[in-house]
Formats: C-alpha cells, structure tokens, sequence
C-alpha cells in the first residue's frame, strides 16, 4: 500500500449562511447535501498513450514533487494538488531503471501507466515505503479527473531486488526498520536467482497502481456508508466484497471501518477471518521491538502456507489485500518463465502459482472483472 494509498476519509464541511430568526439570536440553516452519485464510476484514467518500447518517454515525464501524505491533506476549497518540483530532477540512472520497468511492464499494465495524470517520485522519509496512490476526487478539487502514483527515491537506486524489498516491507511493518532491529525475524529468499533491480521498482509501482484503480472503480464502495460513495457511484459488481471481504476478512470488523484511504501498517481494527492469520500488528511491533521475533515470525509463515494472502503486506487489510494481489499478478506476468518461489524458513511457497487455484484465483478474477487486466482505460 502499501502505504499509502488512496484518499482519506475526512469530510468536507459545507457551511451556510445564518439567516435572523428572532432579534435575540441567529439560527443556521439545517444543511442539505447533495444526491449520492448513482451511476457507475467514471474513469480518470483519461491521458494518452504512445508507443514507447523501451519505456523512455515514461521515464522522461516522471519528476519529484514535495507533495506529502495525501492522507494528511485538505479538502477544497483549501486543497492544493501534487505538482511536479522542477528544482530536483532525476537522474540519469533513476530515468533508466524507471524506463526499464516500464519496458519490463505486461502490456495491459504499461496501459494503465501511461495514462496515469502523473508519476512522481518522492524523498526518502522515515516511514517506508514511502509511496502512495491517490484518486483526486472531486471534493478535493471539483472538476478534476486526475490520478497519481508515486514511489520513493530508495527504490530507485538499481541496488536492490525484489525479495529486498519484500523483507525491508516485513521488517518495516514490525517496526524493525533500523539494522539493529529485528534481529531473528525469518528472511524471504528466492529458490532462484532473480536480481534484475527493476522488477523491484515495478513491483512499487504496481502496488500504488492498484490503490487507485481500486479508488477509481469505486471497487469497495458497495456500502451505502462508504465514504467514496459521497463522491463516486457504486461499484459495477459485489465481487470485492465476495472474493476479498466475505472470503478472508471478519465482515463485521470491516462494515465498522470503512475507510477511502489507508496508510502503511494500520489495521483500522480490521482481522482476518482465518485464526491462523489473526494478529494485532501493534502487539507484534511491541514484541519485536523488544527482541521477541517468535511470533511475527510464526505469522510469516502462516501467510505464506495460507494460499489465502500473497504477502505479510497484503494481511494488513482488505485494501492492501487487494493491492498486493494485483501486484504480484502484475509482477508474474512480467517475469514470465522467471517466476520463481520464495524460500521461507527451509519452506518452499510459489505465490504466483497460488495465484492460479482457490481463493487467491478467485481475487485475481474479481480484479481481471473490474478491467484491470485490460490496457483500455
């Protein structure tokens, strides 16, 4: 979400002028909100793509920006949109690993990229992974139909793979950021050499990507209580709440915390359904912290036996859930014949043949209903 992704849950206050009721005092107006949206979401995936091979002209249009958590951010009419900061350009080096991830990208992916309102990259900050998706909805900012997608600026220095930044992700969600910390938690390994760095930044760029198709389908908004729903229509199917929410989550911690934006790492009260796969990631921080790793780690290795959840990530909440299924869908069909497993603990877990049977197939189908498998906007 990985962190972070999109849009936050805060709602705008409308105000209205008081108007006299009697000499002693001014009585306001009882407000009156607009109509729910009924129709089906419109799309803001609406810029133009062109033939790009080897991924250049993407690399060329992503720039920095200082924009900071979307989910921190006002609503209009205050609000101020991401913006490029044409005073910190890329490098030679992150343009290139950048355009060949876009070039490594599946087709279908490369057309969701490119019509993207914009790719940033943000500054390294303390929380990783520091990226973020957002769905600029029109209580931000009416009249737009924007779509952003940024990564962190670590994960563009061609050093690491992708199984590093799955476990820096563990490490980071456990509160183990620093080298000192964590010490004992078990380390993902791939049963086969797969170091090319840029499946790496594909893979963030995936997981971002997924937070906002999410948001611009409106996907988990089948509840009238939803707070997208103030501002987009019902999803065009239930299959979200099927296939991610009925199926893997306790339904009636997550009718109570309906969120439009998540930030890494939060639970908002939200368990899964599975009791293997139950745990309070504050309680595991704490234990972690002070040097006990025995039950994060019973907890990685749940998930991955589960064939139920793709990552550690993705059991954090349904949104995460739903964004990581799509990432490693994405990744698998990028690597082709170099899929490979993951090592976990002396255990051999293959998630992207997971992905092809039982629960995890049927999310994968649920996202392919939604298009998101398809180049088209």
């Amino acid at each position: 979400m990985k962190p972070i992704a999109l849009i936050s849950l805060i709602i705008l206050a409308i105000t209205y002028p008081a108007t006299a009721a009697s000499p002693s005092y001014k009585q306001s107006a009882p407000p009156s909100y607009p109509k729910y949206p009924t129709a089906a979401p419109e799309t803001f995936f609406q810029g133009t793509c062109e033939s790009d091979p080897d991924g250049a002209k993407f690399a060329e249009k992503v720039c920095y920006t200082s924009f900071k958590n979307p989910g921190e951010t006002v609503f209009a009419p205050r609000y101020q949109p991401p913006t490029c900061d044409k005073s910190r350009p890329l490098s030679p080096e992150q343009k290139s690993i950048l355009a060949k991830a876009y070039s490594r990208a599946p087709d279908y992916m490369k057309g969701k990229l490119c019509r993207l309102t914009q790719v940033f990259v943000t500054g390294s900050q303390s929380k990783a992974p520091m990226g973020w998706g957002l769905w600029q909805g029109p209580d931000r900012l009416p009249g737009s139909k924007s779509v952003f997608v940024a990564i962190s600026d670590r994960q563009l220095t061609g050093k690491q793979s992708f199984v590093d930044v799955e476990n820096q992700t563990i490490r980071d969600l456990f509160g183990a950021e620093n080298p000192g910390q964590g010490k004992g938690l078990v380390q993902l390994k791939m049963t086969a050499a797969v170091p090319d760095p840029e499946l790496a930044v594909l893979a963030e760029l995936a997981h971002e990507l997924g937070h906002v198709l999410i948001a611009d389908a409106n996907m988990d908004g089948n509840s009238r209580y939803h707070p997208r729903r103030k501002v987009s229509g019902p999803p065009k199917n239930d299959c979200y709440q099927t296939a991610f929410v009925q199926a893997s989550w306790d339904e009636k911690r997550y009718n109570k915390h309906l969120r439009r934006w998540v930030d890494f790492g939060e639970q908002y009260g939200n368990r899964a359904k599975n009791p293997d796969l139950k745990f309070s990631l504050k309680s595991l921080r704490r234990d972690v912290q002070r040097g006990n790793v025995e039950a994060a780690n019973r907890l990685i290795k749940s998930v991955y036996s589960s064939n139920e959840f793709v990552s550690v990530a993705g059991a954090v909440n349904s949104q995460e859930d739903a964004a990581e299924v799509l990432k490693y869908k994405m990744l698998g069909d990028a690597m082709g014949s170099q899929k490979t497993g993951f090592d976990v603990d002396g255990q051999s877990f293959n998630v992207f043949d997971a992905l092809n049977s039982g629960v995890l197939q049927r999310k994968v189908q649920c996202l392919s209903d939604f298009g998101f498998f398809s180049g088209q906007p």
